[in-house]
């Protein structure tokens, strides 16, 4: 990441994005982590694209780049 973008992503979040692993999971409790992350991703590609990403764009094998973005 440039310094730049760093620098700006640090003013719009800095010190409000807090990410926590744990270090002892049950097979339950990273079924349900591996949910809510899927989860975020999604909503994070939906924010960018505009609409909700392909299945092909979220295993990655579609450029989302050059995607259009619906308004």
């Amino acid at each position: 990441m440039g310094e730049r973008i760093r620098n700006n992503f640090n003013k719009r979040f800095g010190g409000r994005i807090r990410i926590a692993y744990s270090k002892k999971s049950s097979a339950s409790e990273k079924k349900l982590q591996y949910g809510k992350l899927c989860q975020a991703i999604i909503k994070v590609l939906s924010s960018i694209l505009g609409r909700e990403p392909t299945q092909k764009e979220l295993l990655g094998t579609e450029d989302i780049s050059k995607a259009k973005r619906n308004k």
